[in-house]
């Protein structure tokens, strides 16, 4: 076939257009009120976890010859071992804390937004703190910390539940039925 406006060259008709990128929209208004409990319990975990790890720096001589005592391990050496195990562990939670902090801050933001994957990580977070907080049974704590990981277990499991309600779940995904990213 050739070019009726060029003769002898060969004709190639245009190209379709390509359809047009329609990004998600935007939510619309303001988040479901179902939302505001999953903020509240997502910072009071926060805070508790906070205000735990304060207290175990504070106390951590303390904690680390609770912990040691309970072992039940007469040599002194090894005794050595796990307290300076203990006690970078406690340090390491210092650590841990403030990062999640921030990503707890961009998590709320997300969230509030109608984020899929902040949805995702709220019910990450509350499945494994939950797991964890069991595993963590194990090891001898005092009973003052015992207290607090009942409570902690607590909100997760609250905080497990109000994640999983419709609306929130709905704000979560575009309208249409997709997820958001």
């Amino acid at each position: 076939m050739t070019d009726p406006n060029v003769p002898g060259q060969p004709y190639y008709p245009p190209m379709p257009s390509a359809p047009s990128y329609q990004p998600p929209t935007r939510r619309e208004g303001a988040p479901p009120r179902e939302l505001k409990p999953v903020v509240v319990l997502l910072l009071a975990n926060l805070g508790l976890s906070i205000l735990l790890t304060i207290l175990v720096l504070i106390n951590r001589h303390d904690v680390v010859n609770y912990v040691v005592d309970h072992k039940h391990i007469a040599d002194p050496q090894r005794r050595a071992q796990l307290r300076t195990g203990y006690e970078s562990g406690i340090w390491g939670r210092v650590l841990g804390n403030l990062i999640v902090s921030v990503f707890y801050t961009w998590l709320v933001r997300a969230l509030l937004r109608g984020k899929r994957w902040a949805y995702r990580r709220v019910l990450v977070i509350s499945i494994l703190g939950i797991l964890g907080l069991i595993v963590i049974q194990f090891t001898p704590y005092p009973p003052w910390m015992r207290v607090e990981e009942v409570v902690q277990a607590l909100i997760l499991a609250a905080l497990l539940y109000v994640v999983t309600r419709p609306a929130v779940k709905a704000w979560c995904t575009i309208p249409g039925g997709r997820f958001s990213r």
